[in-house]
């Protein structure tokens, strides 16, 4: 029976990995006449390939002409910037140095791509001549990955203008505007025309209910057991959380972003009485909600059962009942609870946004500086976002305008797609990501700037110090807790930072060099703390 139960949960996984085996193009089948375009993209093979059908389709009704889309795989939205990065640096250095006999150094690689470069800066040279060129790698379109890293490209100038607003003035006007600029404090298209979300993600929490069940949680059909990120800190889950790496995963990263905005929020919320009789100052509040919030993931680090690279990973492995929930990404989620219900013929896993705890957030499309083949990209862009590729997102297969074989399960970005008419067509009819977004103001001032800070320093208390962490909260868990350990749990709490100096250290995190030296002292910080702890505990 488990074994049959864990190769229906991980079958998915399998078909995900079969799929480019299945849809690669023989070489002696490539049309080398065909019109090219060449995108960039971590989304997945079932994305590339019913964008790449129905954009085919497209092009030839338009243009008469056939087009093969050149899909380069890198890897995930972090490994694909650091790619783009290194061969835009490659390109600039020909350009700087070979062609106009300049001299190179690491100070000018980094300078050319900082946008924070002043004009009296006397490097500031190399930056206009970046933004002056036409300079580009082979690479038409960045399709996919979150806002922060694509707004990180137009920042440097990677990304360019690609004149979509422009070409589609009617999408951006009236009192219900088809394409909203931003919500919830989230962005979703940029106003200076470099990059457009294409569709809708949020983040939750994947849950088993037959092993929360087996571990005393209450199982009913209205409410899942855990509604909220408090509750994957649970002591009945020690030993029952997976989690993902947010440094190999752009999505979990932002997940656990949302987890420390909401921690935040809600510490301020309870401290707002003193911040109104002036006892207590705004950033006090905020330096306590982030300490609550970096206490909570640890407490879920401690809970967890492993630690893995794939995101994707989590959800395949609630499914089959060897983790009982954690944290993904709302297209892992629904995709594995729709699988199981389907195909085991009762509901046994579930996916949920905790109410008010996460913001919805775009991912991109974006023209690269010097694209290849500009004309085509665009096109591209204008059909993406276009009522027949937006229904590509969350059409039903086969259904009209729908795709051809894979339900996509992501939430279209246009406000027209959420008609009566359309959502019976799509495999998440219920959706509401407009009045999500409502729910949950995403402060960018708290964690945006920190955003790769936060990566790295969950990566040290949680991934690089798991040993150490998974013993000390296990001693307090089994000690009857916080309250029954609190000397322990006050060691367990500690930072090496306080919110007031993260800025300081994103800083300093910008430099090989300072990062090793950070990141060392990061680790044996925390290792000494979750030591004492445990040897403070009762």
């Amino acid at each position: 029976m488990m074994l049959k139960k864990l190769l229906i949960a991980i079958l998915p996984l399998a078909i995900i990995i079969a799929i480019p085996l299945v849809l690669q193009k023989p070489a002696e089948k490539i049309d080398l006449s065909a019109d090219q375009l060449v995108i960039v993209s971590p989304h997945n093979e079932a994305i590339r390939f019913e964008f790449e059908q129905a954009f085919r389709d497209y092009y030839r009704a338009r243009t008469g002409r056939s087009l093969s889309i050149d899909w380069r795989t890198i890897g995930g939205t972090s490994e694909i910037a650091r790619y783009v990065a290194s061969a835009f640096t490659a390109n600039f250095r020909n350009l700087w140095a070979n062609e106009r006999g300049n001299p190179w150094s690491d100070e000018v690689a980094a300078a050319f791509l900082d946008h924070k470069l002043k004009p009296d800066h006397p490097l500031f040279p190399a930056r206009q001549a970046f933004l002056d060129s036409d300079l580009g790698i082979g690479i038409d379109l960045f399709f996919g990955g979150g806002q922060y890293d694509l707004h990180k490209q137009a920042g440097m100038g990677t990304l360019v203008p690609c004149g979509f607003k422009d070409r589609h003035p009617d999408l951006f006007t009236g009192d219900q505007p088809v394409l909203v600029q931003k919500m919830g404090g989230e962005v979703w298209y940029d106003e200076h025309d470099r990059y457009y979300g294409t569709c809708f993600s949020s983040f939750g929490i994947c849950q088993n209910l037959d092993r929360l069940a087996e571990l005393g949680f209450t199982i009913t059909d209205d409410t899942p057991p855990l509604t909220a990120w408090t509750d994957l800190a649970d002591p009945r889950l020690l030993d029952h959380i997976g989690v993902a790496d947010p440094t190999k995963s752009g999505s979990i990263n932002k997940c656990f972003e949302m987890l420390v905005q909401k921690q935040m929020r809600d510490t301020r919320q309870q401290l707002l009485p003193q911040i109104t009789a002036g006892t207590l100052t705004e950033q006090q509040a905020l330096d306590q909600g982030w300490e609550d919030a970096m206490t909570l993931i640890r407490q879920i680090g401690g809970n967890a059962r492993y630690l893995t690279f794939s995101a994707g990973k989590v959800p395949i492995d609630t499914a089959a009942g060897q983790i009982a929930a954690g944290m993904c990404i709302d297209l892992y989620g629904r995709s594995q609870a729709e699988w199981e219900e389907k195909h085991v013929g009762r509901r046994t896993i579930v996916y949920h946004t905790p109410a008010a705890a996460s913001s919805v957030s775009a991912d991109p499309i974006g023209v690269f500086r010097g694209a290849p083949n500009r004309e085509r990209a665009e096109m591209f862009i204008d059909f993406v976002l276009s009522r027949q590729g937006q229904k590509l997102w969350n059409t039903i297969p086969g259904r009209p305008e729908g795709p051809r074989k894979y339900a996509l399960h992501r939430l279209p970005i246009r406000r027209d797609l959420y008609g009566e008419d359309d959502r019976r067509d799509m495999t998440a009819p219920e959706a509401d990501p407009f009045g999500l977004a409502a729910e949950f103001t995403y402060e960018g001032a708290w964690t945006g700037p920190l955003f790769d800070t936060l990566r790295t320093l969950i990566r040290v208390m949680v991934i690089d110090c798991q040993d150490e962490l998974r013993t000390a909260w296990k001693a307090i868990v089994q000690a009857g807790g916080p309250e029954a350990a609190p000397a322990a749990h006050d060691a367990f709490r500690k930072l090496p930072f306080a919110h007031h100096e993260a800025l300081d250290i994103a800083k300093k995190l910008q430099t090989p060099e300072s990062q090793t030296v950070t990141v060392r002292e990061w680790t044996l910080f925390f290792r000494q703390q979750y030591r004492q702890a445990a040897e403070l505990v009762p």
